[in-house]
């Protein structure tokens, strides 16, 4: 599961976004950045925190650790909306959007960014033994968020606040440099300036971790989650750490962990009267045995799945039964998958994590109505679950009926007209279909649609040049262009940053 990443973004992301982590820039990089200004262009406002947040998810979703799966990113998005709806009532603060995201690390860690990103390792995921105790570490994470943490501490260094975000930029800058040393000109950046930062900003986040253990405390029990998990997971992390002296988790470095901390957790738990005892979802379950496999080898997964269901002395649980299946489809063993899991199908209670597999198992056999037949019928009890849909039209792709494909895409997105993956989807169909207008204008509404404004300008300016399509086509591509521009040209700008920085707009004089 440990792929190697373009660069090592987890450093500048955990340092800077974190309260009491931030960095700051050393100057042969920050050359390279935009002019940040003196200090009374410091304030950061809640725009300028989104537009921060939205900039290096660009960069995040680019990176190989990013985990690119619709169903775990949807769990862990429903986890955190829960959460989130929760909140409201617990702080003033009930105004911001949210995003939860995964990434591919064994090592246990989770941060939040500017902006109202929350990322969680599926190491950390891995580490929990219930809901409760993950939704204790998202609901803390919330906090930081809510709480605006990271721009209350930039406030405290007064005249150095604007120090994390160029700090940040210029680790980013590093990283997507050619030259041989990018790697460590990124080290630079965050190793060279760590100290001070964290010096500047130690009075702060003591106080900081203490706010969003209270709030984070009152968010997960009102959503119902058990808040006894938050003392339990924290004090078996202290545990761990004392065994394993210079090894602590990521996260208790970031996150300054005490047992006055955890007694204070202890106390405000033992004050709630009415406490949760609550159930693991099954979609929890499902997350852990599908995170399970990717860890592992698939030989070591089916081995670990084996064991764990010969263990059971009553019932096979489902998730586990799935998790052998999957390990054995991830192996190409199909024939042995289709039977695990045809075991745990035929239940009253269906699952949209088991009907996928299925299908994707008859897909690995080549038996593309088998799977095309499953995903519909799936897509028709399951009609939240897009993984069902992406499934089907790339199935329909490897089947031959691409412009099946393409058509159903396009009249999906009538209905879902912000869904960037379906944009990928029928730009697949329109490249071999050789509609490279087409192909480059959903190209760039994807993009736009992750943030990526640069890039979405780009292939739109590729798609008008292209001129393959009709006058329509091209009016309405020429059209979106402009929209596009102008959407980069009033987006909201970091503190200093001159409007025109790099202007994707090759028709100027």
């Amino acid at each position: 599961m440990q792929a190697t990443p373009r660069f090592d973004w987890r450093k500048p992301i955990a340092l800077a976004c974190i309260a009491g982590q931030l960095l700051t820039a050393p100057l042969a990089v920050a050359q390279s950045l935009p002019d940040l200004g003196d200090s009374s262009d410091a304030t950061i406002s809640e725009q300028q925190e989104r537009t921060i947040g939205k900039r290096i998810m660009i960069e995040i979703r680019a990176d190989r650790s990013y985990i690119d799966d619709y169903e775990l990113n949807d769990y862990i998005n429903s986890l955190g909306n829960r959460l989130v709806a929760a909140s409201r009532g617990a702080t003033n603060d009930n105004r911001r959007d949210f995003e939860f995201f995964m990434i591919d690390d064994e090592t246990i860690n989770a941060f939040s960014l500017l902006g109202g990103f929350v990322g969680i390792h599926s190491g950390l995921l891995l580490t929990t033994t219930n809901e409760s105790e993950l939704a204790s570490v998202v609901g803390h994470e919330i906090a930081h968020v809510l709480q605006r943490h990271q721009s209350r501490g930039a406030e405290g260094q007064k005249n150095k606040a604007w120090i994390p975000i160029a700090g940040l930029l210029a680790a980013i800058a590093a990283s997507r440099s050619n030259s041989s040393s990018a790697g460590q000109a990124t080290e630079a950046a965050i190793v060279g300036t760590q100290a001070l930062a964290i010096q500047n900003q130690l009075d702060y986040s003591q106080d900081f971790e203490r706010e969003a253990d209270r709030m984070g405390l009152q968010i997960m029990s009102r959503a119902g989650f058990d808040a006894r998990g938050m003392p339990a997971f924290f004090e078996r992390m202290l545990r761990a750490n004392r065994h394993n002296e210079g090894s602590a988790p990521k996260y208790l470095r970031s996150h300054p962990l005490t047992t006055e901390r955890i007694a204070d957790m202890q106390t405000r738990v033992d004050q709630i009267a009415d406490k949760h005892t609550a159930i693991d979802s099954e979609e929890y379950l499902m997350a852990r045995a599908k995170l399970r496999v990717m860890s592992m080898s698939s030989g070591e997964a089916a081995a670990y799945f084996r064991t764990v269901i010969a263990e059971r002395t009553i019932l096979r649980g489902r998730a586990d039964v799935y998790g052998l299946a999957l390990a054995l489809t991830r192996a190409r063993n199909f024939s042995a998958a289709e039977r695990e899991l045809d075991m745990v199908r035929g239940t009253a209670n269906r699952n949209s994590w088991v009907e996928n597999l299925a299908a994707q198992i008859q897909s690995g056999q080549r038996k593309w109505d088998n799977a095309l037949s499953i995903y519909r019928a799936g897509m028709k009890s399951f009609p939240e679950h897009r993984g069902l849909l992406y499934g089907y039209l790339e199935t329909l792709y490897e089947a031959g009926q691409s412009d099946l494909a393409l058509t159903t895409a396009v009249e999906q997105l009538k209905t879902l007209p912000d869904d960037a993956k379906l944009y990928e989807i029928a730009a697949k169909g329109y490249e071999r279909k050789g509609k490279k207008l087409a192909q480059h204008r959903a190209i760039g509404e994807a993009y736009f649609r992750r943030g990526n404004l640069i890039g979405a300008v780009e292939q739109l300016e590729i798609a008008v040049k292209a001129r393959d399509g009709d006058f329509y086509e091209s009016s309405s591509a020429e059209a979106r262009l402009r929209e596009f521009k102008a959407a980069y040209k009033n987006r909201p700008l970091l503190p200093g940053e001159k409007p025109d920085r790099e202007r994707p707009d090759h028709d100027r004089p």
